[in-house]
């Protein structure tokens, strides 16, 4: 139990010191966080190996009781949560070697540094616990830590808008999430358990609606515009954001929710994972900044892991594709880095203005070159094996279902249309002449070793060795060993994705010189269907509310002026005045009453002289 709690809360640790240490401890802040996050690695590596060959465990707690019905929360411990722990980690330990010194040059290191801590420990949280509710808590977390690491450059707008369609996009989804949260809430006996869920067998809406936080969160069809403009963020916060943390977070939700999931929930998850994945491919081909074809790439993939449908499959997909995709990340992050610091006033990511970057930067080209063949999924590299596994399930395991056959077709499009893009993309930057004109190229060089060692280590571990001692099969791979995954390797399907791929890469060289542009963007589509009208009918609800709401109320208000008017004139003339009148009246005549009994003896004489008269007059009268 201590090394479960350390791990939790070592990333923690990294994002609350650096914010002690603050602006004039930029340099320790980022070795503090390196070194906290390389001691939660080595731990976390610790743990994989005691538990490697162990059956599931799960550590349970008490958290709190409402009349007398006990909540608990607790760890859930299997293989892929031993094998997300140990991804999270290493990926962000990359990523903030190569940060130190991508990011040497920020005034705001500590800032930068402790937001990617807190973004490894709310994926942490999600990874380790056993319940929905705990882990809806990390899911904000990790919402919250992509809006502060998205927003970093907050004095850039458009890293300011980014940030904010990020999060108010991923509020979307997740509504949907804690709703299908409460749904099974009540469904499952008042039990949201992921190891009790696990058994039993939840009806299609509540499967759509716990997906919908795979939607927000991994950027799935139609909430998947946030990600490309995820990309203003720093890069290397696009390669954990990519590779090991947020949009991972909804592939593991749907690993873990999957054995609830209904046969129809399980077409429409597919089709939502179909439809994302040809979208992020056609997008694409349409780009000219280089981590916005990494983020629709991002896109693509995964839609291919939501394909996998939270099979072993999806699981070995989200392997290799942090390791290949943080690859490219940050070795467009070199790329970006180094024409940054070799010439000013142009757009250092424009792939326009790269060519012919092999000749000063090879080792950066190697390893981007490595990384790129595995998303084109050739043989040899790690994604050729994983994106085979997913083709061989629907090909042989789900051929039954009604539209197998068009996923399958859809899934080879994507590989192709992939290989194309993706070759493209390799000649416009590193072949050809160098087309900036305002960088001499001779200013251009590699970055130091914090940026080749992360990069040379994930282009090593794109490769099928590093998966399978044969890089052509997945049959006898140490990881369906290792998730206890069944992988029969199909060489048809092989065989046919390899040409696809092939065919791709042929595309994309005849097209090498030809740039696509103008394909509009579903913001535009959103802007005209969602955003248009809610801000025209925000425009005459603001009139009604003015013309008619403020209206009533101001009318309703001097009324009740007048009212509180009147009731104050009638207490204070008619309540209070009566009792006033009677007193002032009894006054009056105690005044004169008390006037006749004075003691004057001429008063007295008068006064009887005045009765007498009174009588006289009384008797003569009547």
């Amino acid at each position: 139990m201590p090394i479960i709690w350390f791990i939790l809360f070592t990333p923690l640790l990294g994002f609350i010191l650096p914010m002690i240490l603050g602006r004039k401890n930029n340099t320790l802040a980022g070795w503090l966080t390196v070194g906290l996050t390389g001691l939660n690695l080595a731990f976390s590596a610790y743990f994989l190996l005691q538990n490697l060959h162990n059956p599931q465990n799960h550590l349970v707690f008490d958290w709190f009781s409402i009349n007398d019905k006990a909540y608990k929360f607790g760890f859930l411990f299997d293989s892929l949560t031993l094998m997300m722990l140990v991804l999270v980690n290493f990926i962000a330990l990359l990523v903030e070697i190569f940060s130190l010194e991508y990011m040497h040059d920020d005034p705001d290191q500590y800032r930068y540094f402790g937001f990617l801590s807190l973004f490894v420990f709310s994926m942490l949280g999600i990874v380790l616990t056993d319940n929905l509710f705990v882990m809806y808590a990390f899911w904000e977390l990790v919402g919250l830590s992509s809006y502060l690491l998205i927003g970093f450059w907050y004095k850039k707008p458009e890293a300011v808008q980014a940030s904010k369609k990020a999060f108010l996009m991923n509020r979307i989804g997740d509504a949907g999430f804690l709703i299908g949260i409460f749904a099974v809430y009540f469904y499952n006996n008042q039990s949201v358990d992921l190891t009790t869920l696990s058994q039993c067998q939840l009806p299609t809406v509540y499967c759509i609606l716990l997906f919908c936080g795979c939607i927000g969160k991994s950027a799935q069809f139609p909430l998947h515009t946030w990600l490309p403009d995820a990309m203003e963020g720093p890069t290397p916060v696009s390669a954990l954001i990519h590779a090991a943390t947020m949009v991972v977070a909804g592939i593991y939700l749907l690993i873990r929710t999957q054995p609830m999931f209904s046969i129809n929930a399980l077409e429409i998850v597919a089709a939502i994972g179909a439809i994302t994945m040809l979208l992020g491919s056609v997008y694409a081909i349409f780009q000219t900044d280089i981590k916005k074809t990494l983020a629709y790439s991002t896109v693509s993939q995964l839609g291919l892991m939501v394909l996998g449908l939270g099979t072993e499959f999806s699981t070995f997909h989200l392997l290799t594709h942090a390791f290949f995709k943080a690859g490219l990340f940050l070795s467009a992050g070199a790329i970006i880095h180094a024409l940054h610091h070799a010439g000013h006033d142009f757009d250092a990511q424009d792939m326009r203005l790269m060519g012919g970057l092999r000749k000063k930067m090879p080792f950066t080209f190697v390893c981007y070159l490595v990384c790129s063949m595995a998303l084109m999924g050739l043989p040899v590299f790690s994604g050729f094996l994983s994106k085979d596994g997913i083709l061989s399930l629907w090909f042989d395991e789900l051929n039954h279902l009604i539209f197998s056959k068009i996923f399958l077709g859809t899934i080879l499009l994507g590989v192709i249309l992939t290989a194309f893009y993706m070759s493209r993309q390799v000649w416009m930057v590193f072949f050809g002449e160098f087309r900036n004109e305002k960088v001499n190229p001779n200013n251009i060089h590699e970055g130091s070793w914090k940026m080749k060692l992360p990069i040379g280590l994930l282009a090593i571990l794109s490769t099928g060795f590093a998966f399978s001692s044969n890089p052509l099969s997945i049959e006898h791979g140490w990881f369906g060993d290792f998730i206890g995954g069944k992988f029969e390797e199909n060489h048809l399907i092989a065989i046919i994705s390899t040409v696809f791929a092939f065919i791709g890469i042929t595309a994309g060289y005849l097209t090498r010189h030809k740039t696509f542009s103008g394909l509009p963007t579903f913001d535009a589509f959103y802007q005209k269907l969602f955003v248009n009208p809610t801000v025209r009918l925000s425009g005459y609800l603001q009139i009604f509310d003015q013309q008619f709401v403020d209206n009533i109320v101001n009318f309703l208000a001097d009324l009740q002026v007048f009212i509180a008017k009147f009731i104050g004139w009638f207490d204070a003339k008619i309540i209070d005045g009566v009792p006033n009148g009677l007193a002032y009246s009894s006054g009056i005549v105690g005044r004169v009453t008390r006037s006749t009994q004075g003691g004057k003896v001429q008063l007295y004489v008068a006064l009887a002289f005045l009765g007498l008269i009174g009588l006289i007059l009384f008797t003569i009268l009547t």
